[in-house]
């Protein structure tokens, strides 16, 4: 008798009702063993987003900062005395430029500002050799009938060997006196080693100095750009091309 009772309170395939209520709650219930899987999957998705967020974060201001290099002009392209430390450095507008001496390789003679007296002369201060836009604005500059209208004479300054840079004037054509200041006497009395150009401390930048006949400053201004347009360098000097 005592054996029929246990046996009608087990089910008909031998598993104990409290076994299968535990079963079905497990089937509802997804397990815990789970969780930390579905933690680490839901941080590496927002890891995921983060890094998305800011790659299209970094996209937008390199955007941003092209279309403000686009808008505005280039930093230095041109800059007058003061602005990029000439005042300090060099022989200010207005007063008289410093005494030099040196040997012109086109001719082979010595150059002072003696030699120069009675003429307009604009003083060209570039990386010379390293530089080829340099040596054909050079070119070019020797070209123009606006500065020999206005009785202007070219002087090009580099820092270059006196071997080297004849060899650039037979190759470039420069027939204008080419200056050549290997110990940088010259570049640095005008404080011309970095104004302008590339900015190599050790060599000339890329600049111009106007003077008036008998060596008084009458305009001075550097270029970023290797390369300046004739007429741009003529109408910042007030020059009709």
């Amino acid at each position: 008798m005592s054996h029929q009772k246990v046996r009608k309170k087990t089910s008909s395939r031998g598993v104990p009702p409290s076994a299968q209520v535990r079963s079905s709650r497990e089937e509802r219930t997804p397990s815990r063993q789970t969780a930390p899987n579905r933690r680490g999957r839901t941080r590496r998705q927002r890891q995921r987003l983060e890094r998305r967020a800011g790659y299209a974060a970094v996209g937008v201001v390199a955007a941003g900062l092209v279309a403000l290099a686009v808008v505005l002009p280039s930093g230095r392209g041109s800059s007058s005395v003061g602005s990029m430390g000439a005042t300090t450095r060099g022989p200010a507008v207005g007063s008289t430029a410093p005494n030099f001496s040196l040997t012109d390789v086109v001719s082979g003679r010595r150059v002072t500002p003696a030699s120069l007296a009675g003429h307009k002369t604009l003083l060209f201060f570039s990386e010379g050799v390293s530089c080829q836009a340099c040596l054909v604005q050079a070119a070019d500059l020797q070209k123009s009938p606006a500065l020999a209208k206005d009785g202007i004479q070219l002087v090009s300054i580099t820092t270059d060997p006196v071997a080297e840079l004849a060899q650039a004037a037979r190759q470039y054509d420069i027939h204008t006196p080419l200056l050549s200041d290997p110990t940088t006497t010259m570049s640095a009395s005008y404080g011309m080693l970095g104004h302008g150009g590339m900015e190599h401390p050790t060599q000339d930048g890329h600049a111009f100095m106007l003077l008036s006949p008998n060596g008084v400053v009458l305009w001075h201004r550097a270029y970023q750009n290797m390369y300046v347009p004739v007429s741009r360098l003529l109408s910042d000097m007030g020059i009709e091309g």
